[in-house]
This record gives C-alpha cells, structure tokens and sequence, in this order.
C-alpha cells in the first residue's frame, strides 16, 4: 500500500497510528465517494418517476466500473461483527440511504415512504447480494425493474 501511495510504511504508521485506523479511513473514504456518486443517481428528479430512478441508477451502479464498491462494502457486510473494522457500517449502509429513497417516494406521491423506502432499500441490498454472489446481472435487472413498476402509483 505504501508503494501505492508512494510512500513508506513507516510515513503510512505516522500518519495512521495502526494498520487498522489505516484501513478505517481507507474505507471511510471509499463510503464517501460511493454515497457522492450513488446519492446523486438515486436522488429524486422532478418529473420523472421514481421507479425510473431506480431503475436507471441500477444499471448504473451495477455497471463495472463501480461495481469494486459493491464488492468491497459486500465483504464488510459478510464479517463477523467481531471481525470487522468498521462495527457502525452496517446500521449506516442502511439508514444512510433512507432519506434520499423517502425523499425519492415521497416526490412520487407515498403517504407513508418510510416503511416503503426501507422495502426498497432490502430489495436492492437482496438483488446487489444476488449479483455479487451469481454476476446473473439480466435476471437481477428484471427482477429490479419488476419492483420499479409496482413504485408506479396511479395517476
């Protein structure tokens, strides 16, 4: 990682203190540009509904080049609570993205968007699951958009 970095690993110690606090920040900062990038493709859009938004920023974050966040924050979901570095992560994988879904529901007309969005939320954490586990990205793409529909609130 020091090379990487071009640095030394004793400048990496200094900075850090431990190779864990390293690995912390390392991961703080990844979480960082996956909700920079993945909040704005999940934010709501006047006029368009918001199942559409769902579904196109699936095939967006599903896409290859973002999906070493989906790997990456999928093994820190698979840790043992005692083994992993960040103990807070899991709550906060999920209650982070409540209030850009809610808000998303809400512009489409759901009364009651909190139970919804935390529906909406295990979805996708199901189907990302899905594909990290099968990389069957047709059959979890249907299966998206499938759920997107029935977000379609009568007009």
């Amino acid at each position: 990682m020091a090379t990487a970095a071009g640095t030394s690993s004793r400048m990496l110690l200094y900075h850090f203190t431990t190779r864990d606090q390293l690995v912390l920040e390392a991961l703080h900062e990844a979480r960082r540009r996956q909700q920079r990038v993945f909040g704005a493709l999940l934010a709501p859009r006047l006029g368009v509904p918001y199942g559409t938004v769902l579904a196109e920023a699936w095939d967006q974050i599903t896409a290859p080049e973002l999906r070493p966040y989906l790997r990456l924050f999928g093994q820190l979901h698979d840790l043992p609570p005692d083994r992993t570095p960040w103990t807070e992560f899991r709550v906060r994988s999920i209650t982070d993205w409540l209030p850009t879904i809610e808000a998303g529901l809400r512009a489409d007309g759901h009364p009651d968007a909190r139970p919804l969005a935390t529906a909406v939320i295990a979805v996708l954490r199901g189907l990302l699951l899905d594909l990290n586990t099968t990389a069957d990205h047709e059959r979890t793409t249907n299966a998206l958009r499938a759920i997107t529909k029935l977000l379609t609130l009568p007009q």
